[in-house]
């Protein structure tokens, strides 16, 4: 029995070990290593919390216009005390100033007595409302409004599809934010730059925290937190030539379509806009039924950078200069238009029916002939074109930082895939027609190397970043993708022909005097009406070319008198011109002390912002 209760002994006081071990190390986790979890879970425990939203980052645009900012948006709250008020009475009066059910009123009110707990009772109240309520104040302890800071957009449907709006977090973006101190009803950017920019703009939220007992009942308020804001985004556009581009898609002939402005010397942006547009303000509504009509009918598709269509006419300026500059043609070389021209066995027709007669380079391409290019485009080769094409950078996305871009479909003997390549492939190429597939932002990028002789930039927003919190700020750096190499005379006759488009062609619309207009019109064949394009660049006498850009008018049928009026006007904005075809206004009166300065092109003073 000895050694066998000796052994039993020993195994007794291994358990012992074990167990005192296991719990003095489970004790050291509670006490030691997880004291501050547990001890903010406590704290948790018996703390309530009224959140503030923190003011979002602003934009501006390059000149300082606030494009997108805040304002104090009011929530109303109830704090029951010890004597509270009859909720039946207290919901009656509230219900004199809420656009809400007296009854339901009641019961969040019951409610909040019953559990001794706040109650946020309305969201988003007007100003109006706001001071009705601030005297009830007085009347009924246990009121209190609560301000916080609110999206706001001064100028309502301004570049909207670039802009972005913001909207409560679904499950998807809780699933990617959870964690980052973010709740689950935050509001987030859900499009565009708002979406783009949400970790940089996003501020810190503050709140009212309320000391409330084991069964969370309300006991008093600790403390008020002070939010911190967002980083401040100022970006490359400039808000005139967008609100002119904003403005002439609204006014087209279908009010469909697409405008980009890039700066030629950097690839910055200076106006992307998409219609039919949006307000995204609408998504801040207070009014529910505000936000579920806009999210249902919300035009979300971007045509600026998603839409593709065939180039039509604007795809000329490749062919001649992929025909130019491997010496396939001169531009003395000439063709006799009747109206049409037989390619194999099919007969191809020029837009002018009655013909343009004998055409040469400059002629060519100032009225547009159509057979004079299926006969350079011949000449030139289907092969030449491809590869010019994508060294202008068309069939690959520009990699602008938004979601949704396309790279369209360079289509040539290369690209055409399996079937065989026909001359009447090359002829219909040659006029930007067939499979040829082009986004708007792409033609801004191809007329801003044209431009600038050469440089293909990735396009980009940003300017700099102001961060909160002392950081330091983030300058945007132009950034080149490519470049087009080609002889100097290629570069000087492909000008002088755009130059001669606007002042005498096609292009006559976008004639602006005192100013270098160059460009072309196309007309893009469609199922149904035809696209109507105008690709342009401007500059002041003696100076480099300030901007380049592509506007779309689907179904717009001529790209002369659609679009060409909508590229005239941004250019006009861009250079700070008043439209010469307009009677002068009168001059405004001079604004009196305190008054807000106006914004340049028409905008709005901004809303009172936090």
């Amino acid at each position: 029995m000895g050694p066998l209760q000796d052994r039993i002994d020993l195994l007794w006081l291994a358990i012992y070990v074990l167990v005192g071990g296991g719990l003095g190390a489970r004790i050291v986790q509670l006490q030691v290593l997880q004291r501050a979890e547990y001890s903010l879970a406590a704290e948790r425990n018996r703390t309530q919390i009224i959140y503030q939203a923190a003011p979002r980052g602003r934009f501006y645009d390059r000149s300082g216009t606030v494009l997108a900012t805040n304002e104090a948006a009011f929530s109303l709250i109830y704090l029951p005390p010890k004597e509270a008020a009859s909720p039946a009475t207290l919901a009656e009066e509230l219900s004199k100033h809420l656009d809400a059910d007296r009854k339901s009123l009641q019961e969040k009110l019951q409610q909040a007595v019953r559990e001794e707990s706040a109650v946020r009772l309305a969201e988003n109240l007007p100003p109006k409302t706001m001071f009705r309520l601030s005297e009830l104040k007085t009347l009924y302890p246990g009121i209190d409004l609560v301000v916080e800071a609110r999206r706001r957009y001064p100028f309502g449907r301004f570049a909207s599809h670039l802009m972005g709006y913001m909207g409560r977090m679904d499950p998807h973006s809780w699933a990617r934010f959870k964690g980052q101190g973010y709740r689950i009803d935050s509001r987030i950017g859900k499009m565009g730059l708002e979406r783009v920019f949400e970790t940089e703009l996003r501020g810190k939220d503050g709140g009212i925290v309320m000391e409330v007992d084991a069964q969370g009942r309300l006991k008093g308020v600790l403390e008020r937190i002070r939010w911190q804001p967002g980083s401040n985004i100022h970006l490359t556009l400039d808000a005139a030539v967008q609100k002119a581009a904003d403005d002439g898609l609204r006014a087209s002939l279908t009010g469909r379509g697409a405008a980009v402005a890039l700066d030629p010397r950097t690839g910055a942006i200076l106006a992307l806009s998409s219609a039919p547009d949006f307000d995204p303000n609408d998504f801040l509504s207070s009014d529910p039924e505000v936000v579920k009509r806009t999210t249902v009918e919300l035009p979300e598709f971007n045509r600026a950078i998603a839409g593709t269509y065939p180039p039509g006419s604007i795809f000329k300026i490749i062919v001649g200069a992929a025909g130019l500059d491997s010496g396939k043609f001169a531009t003395s070389e000439t063709v006799f238009c009747p109206g049409h021209t037989e390619i194999g066995n099919r007969v191809f027709l020029c837009w002018e029916a009655k013909g343009h007669r004998t055409m040469s380079w400059f002629p060519g391409l100032t009225h547009s002939c159509d057979v004079y290019f299926y006969r350079m485009g011949l000449k030139t080769g289907g092969a030449a074109i491809e590869r010019y094409s994508a060294m202008f950078g068309l069939g690959a996305k520009t990699s602008i930082a938004l979601a949704g871009e396309k790279k369209g479909n360079l289509f040539g003997p290369k690209g055409k895939g399996s079937r065989p390549w026909f001359d009447g492939d090359t002829a219909n190429l040659a006029i930007g027609q067939g499979e040829m597939l082009v986004t708007p932002i792409q033609m801004a990028v191809v007329t801003a190397a044209v431009a600038s002789r050469g440089v293909v930039w990735r396009p980009h927003f940003t300017e700099r970043i102001e961060y909160a919190g002392g950081r330091a700020e983030y300058v945007q750096r132009p950034e080149q993708v490519g470049s087009v190499t080609m002889k100097e005379s290629t570069w000087r006759d492909l000008h002088e022909a755009m130059r001669l488009v606007v002042s005498s062609g096609t292009g006559r619309p976008a004639f602006i005097p005192g100013l270098e207009v160059y460009g072309k019109t196309g007309t893009a064949q469609n199922p149904g009406k035809d696209h109507a394009w105008f690709i342009s660049f401007a500059a002041r006498p003696g100076e480099v070319p300030s901007i380049a850009l592509a506007v779309l008018v689907e179904n717009g049928e001529h790209g002369s008198s659609s679009a060409g009026p909508i590229a005239r006007s941004m250019m006009l904005a861009a250079f700070g011109m008043p439209d010469p075809s307009k009677p002068a206004r009168p001059p405004e009166p001079s604004p009196g002390p305190g008054a807000l300065p106006s914004v340049g092109a028409g905008l709005s003073a901004p809303a009172r912002r936090l």
